[in-house]
This record gives structure tokens, C-alpha cells and sequence, in this order.
């Protein structure tokens, strides 16, 4: 039988899933009525809230994110998906060259110099990225949005947090998409500049250690470059 901690959990995660579609289906009907744009407010407004909640709109909003997933799947099931992700990537340079286009075409775009619904295009270029990678490989060292929303989001007041019963089993880590948790001293740390606020590791973890709430005191806070 499941803690009440787990089956919380597993309710999170549930309805991330189902929030994941509804915005999904918000940005379908933004597209139809040509105001794509629009969602730019929706992005901009969690982006000030991550300061406060993590970075929920990455795992709980994100239609790159909603997509990937579904790629991830079909990866997996057409057998080319690779585990591991190209070490080029890792010096996270291509991140604020992604960042540095994707600003350079929504300029563009106001302009009115270039119709490009670059959102689309992220959505398209994560859907193929994770075809063939890891989804770190994209929420890591790729997405441009996940740069902007690094810095509120490290330091978040509610977070994911792990307490003293956890066991450094590692589970956590290897369920976490985006490479936000390592296993140091037989203990978890998430690093909530990376952490999407998903709940995979929280639903995958034995000990039920790892819940979402007001910051640890005993967390300590990373310095980032």
C-alpha cells in the first residue's frame, strides 16, 4: 500500500498531465484565432511566478514540453533514441544561441519583417530533438525559455524538496527529464534552476522523501555563472 506522501504524488502528477493538455489546447484555439502572440503573456506572467513556485510552466504548461513527450514515446518505440546526450551540447553554449534567436525573431516579428510563428518552430525542433536524444538534451542544454525562467526559478520559495529519510538509491535522478537531480553524501539534491516541477522523481521515489513545498531550511542555495 502507497504512503498518503505517494498518492499525493501521484495525484500531482495526474494533473500536470491533465494541465498539460488544457493549455495545449489553449495554444490550438490562440492559433486559429491567428494570436499565437498571445501566448507570450501566458509565458511572461509564469515566468514572474517561478520566482515564487519553480518552474511549473516547464512542467505543467509547456506545449515543447507537452510534445516531447509524446517524441520521447514514439523514440523509444522505433528504437532510435540514444541515452546518452552529445557531449557538444554540454558546454551550454547552443542554450543562449537558441536564446539569441529566438529574441532576434520575436524582434523581427513585431517588426513586422518576419512572419515566423516561432513558437511552432521550438515545438517542432523539441518534438525532433527528442526523438533521437534525451529530453534533458532539449530542457538542459537547448531551450531557449528555460534560460529566462533559470534565474527566478533557483530562487523559488516552493520547491521540490527531499528530507532526511531519503537513501540516495539514485531512482530519482534517473527519472528526472531535464538533469536537475544529483546524489551526493547517499542523499538527493534538486536544483531548482533546472527542476521543472514535474513530479517524476517524487512518484518514482520508495521512500516518499521528496514532496513540493516552502523552500528547506537546510537546502543550500548554488551559485550559477
Amino acid at each position: 500500500m502507497r504512503s498518503k506522501t505517494g498518492n499525493v504524488n501521484d495525484r500531482n502528477r495526474n494533473i500536470r498531465v491533465i494541465s498539460q493538455i488544457v493549455f495545449f489546447l489553449i495554444l490550438i484555439a490562440l492559433i486559429k484565432m491567428k494570436r499565437p502572440m498571445n501566448w507570450m503573456v501566458i509565458f511572461l506572467g509564469s515566468a514572474v511566478m517561478s520566482a515564487l513556485f519553480s518552474r511549473f510552466y516547464c512542467g505543467w504548461i509547456c506545449p515543447i514540453n507537452s510534445v516531447m513527450q509524446v517524441s520521447e514515446w514514439i523514440g523509444k518505440k522505433l528504437k532510435i533514441q540514444k541515452d546518452e546526450i552529445p557531449s557538444c551540447l554540454r558546454s551550454g553554449k547552443f542554450t543562449y544561441g537558441m536564446l539569441a534567436i529566438t529574441f532576434a525573431l520575436a524582434f523581427l516579428n513585431m517588426k513586422g519583417r518576419l512572419k515566423l510563428p516561432f513558437l511552432l518552430v521550438m515545438i517542432g525542433l523539441g518534438f525532433l530533438t527528442t526523438l533521437r536524444y534525451p529530453q534533458a538534451t532539449w530542457h538542459k542544454y537547448l531551450c531557449p525559455y528555460g534560460v529566462i525562467l533559470r534565474l527566478p526559478g533557483r530562487f523559488a520559495r516552493f520547491r521540490m524538496n527531499v528530507d532526511n529519510t531519503c537513501s540516495g538509491c539514485g531512482l530519482c535522478k534517473k527519472a528526472c527529464p531535464a538533469e536537475a537531480v544529483e546524489v551526493e553524501n547517499r542523499k538527493a539534491e534538486i536544483d531548482p534552476a533546472f527542476c521543472l516541477v514535474c513530479h517524476e522523481c517524487s512518484v518514482i521515489c520508495p521512500k516518499s522523501a521528496i514532496s513540493y513545498g516552502l523552500k528547506s531550511q537546510n537546502v543550500e542555495t548554488r551559485q550559477y555563472c
